[in-house]
């Protein structure tokens, strides 16, 4: 084995410069070169849903760019400090009521056509106020119309394929939201985070030692 008594590799991250602005990846890209290993391909489009979200293009093997989409922490903010809070139900266990698929695809659809985030999350508050949505129905769409906001600015078109990566319960409602634009996905687990180690663990050389930060620049 190439590890040694004393030996540490550490994996340095990615970063991305676009317009003058930098963005930064520190753990995702082991999980998309373990998903590459898993599902044999060469080029693919993923997200690895999360509170910071990350959207990844891989072109022969290597990462030719990224993007990070704070919807989780949007959401959280949202759910738990805006007046929408007022309206959604209050969880002593910080969880939210069972999910609810129709009302989440509700949400989905408006993100898609509407007029961006600042304007449809409103709609959370008023269609409780207009006894159009049910009291437990509402995070499932608020999280709709957060991750229908995201996909909407991911250039996808029907038939497009995504890699979508992470936690069950989450990467479900990411291919449900996919499925409205028409778009297929396969879904990997928890399982490519070990496969992406070894598969860097076998690039590294076997004596000596090497830092690098590597820099990617956005086409």
């Amino acid at each position: 084995e190439w590890v040694e008594p004393g030996r540490i590799a550490i994996v340095p991250g990615l970063s991305v410069d676009k317009d003058g602005v930098p963005d930064v990846m520190r753990g995702e890209e082991t999980q998309v070169f373990g998903a590459l290993q898993l599902l044999e391909l060469a080029n693919a489009r993923l997200v690895l849903p999360g509170t910071h979200s990350k959207w990844v293009t891989v072109a022969k093997h290597r990462i030719t760019d990224f993007s990070t989409w704070m919807t989780g922490e949007f959401y959280a903010l949202l759910r738990q400090h805006s007046i929408l809070a007022r309206t959604l139900p209050n969880n002593t266990n910080d969880s939210d009521p069972a999910p609810d698929p129709g009302a989440f695809e509700q949400g989905v659809a408006h993100a898609l056509r509407g007029q961006g985030l600042l304007h449809t999350a409103f709609s959370t508050r008023t269609l409780s106020l207009f006894n159009r949505m049910a009291t437990d129905a509402l995070p499932s769409y608020l999280s709709g119309l957060v991750i229908g906001e995201e996909l909407k600015s991911q250039s996808l078109q029907r038939g497009d394929a995504v890699v979508v990566m992470g936690e069950e319960t989450l990467t479900a409602r990411y291919e449900q939201a996919l499925a409205q634009l028409g778009v297929s996905v396969q879904r990997v687990g928890a399982g490519a985070t070990w496969r992406g180690l070894r598969a860097i663990a076998d690039t590294l050389p076997r004596t000596g030692s090497q830092s690098t930060i590597h820099r990617i620049t956005a086409p």
